[in-house]
């Protein structure tokens, strides 16, 4: 009678190991030490929470589309993302990357947005709220390449985005529109609903190997929200056509 694997020692509460395994047909035997978590078909679910497995059943209902989750679980494209990244390390697909959080960093009397940004984080000692148009504030925390937002902890704004963005808008008037919501349903690069002069077009093409006429992620949320929060520009709602910054 196959019996049920028991995963942890009733004793010392530390993980079993198979130590056998038997072939039921020929009876050839092979001795040994096999991690169970890496074996055996209920691994996977021993390393995750049931609300975890619950979202991997999600993901795969709506066939991996972020976006119906999103709508499912009302939480943003970088909390998704996030949840994504905390499994993927638990069961073994990837590393857990080190932030890197700083309390302080080098910077300049310059006026350059990164500079702005850098002085603000070393007032608050690498860590500070920043308001977010929806989902109230967000904790940011400052490395040496950028600013990790925690709605979206795989992304690091870096430093001369900043600069490229309010350079950018400055060119267009002093406004511009943040394209965040035509990148968040995919939309196509080049296209009306999706011009290359918005944030997300535009650094998508410029920083994040994207291609006219392909689809990007979703940062601009991140990048103007802490522009805003440094005081170098004003984040706006939608004006029918679409969120937008207003440079100071």
């Amino acid at each position: 009678m196959v019996k049920e694997i028991v995963k942890k020692c009733p004793v010392c509460d530390s993980d079993m190991v198979i130590s056998e395994l038997k072939c039921p047909n020929c009876d050839i035997t092979i001795k040994g030490e096999f991690n169970i978590a890496e074996h055996n078909s209920e691994g996977i679910k021993s390393k995750l929470s049931p609300s975890e497995l619950q979202f991997v059943k999600d993901f795969l209902k709506h066939e991996g589309n972020l976006s119906l989750l999103q709508k499912e679980y009302d939480i943003s494209y970088g909390q998704i993302k996030n949840k994504l990244n905390e499994i993927n390390i638990k069961i073994g697909n990837k590393e857990k990357e080190n932030m890197d959080q700083i309390e302080k960093i080098e910077t300049s009397n310059s006026d350059l947005p990164s500079e702005i940004i850098k002085r603000k984080l070393n007032a608050e000692h690498g860590e500070a709220y920043c308001p977010m148009l929806k989902n109230g504030s967000q904790k940011i925390w400052l490395t040496k390449d950028g600013v990790v937002p925690s709605g979206f902890q795989n992304l690091v704004c870096e430093w001369r985005v900043f600069d490229a963005i309010v350079e950018k808008a400055k060119e267009l008037g002093g406004k511009m529109y943040r394209g965040d919501g035509a990148a968040q349903r995919g939309e196509k690069i080049g296209s009306d609903d999706f011009p290359i002069d918005t944030i997300d077009a535009f650094i998508g093409l410029k920083f994040y190997g994207a291609r006219i006429g392909g689809s990007t992620t979703r940062r601009s949320t991140y990048y103007a929200a802490i522009l805003a929060w440094a005081g170098i520009c004003f984040n706006y709602r939608s004006d029918g056509i679409g969120g937008y910054i207003v440079i100071k």
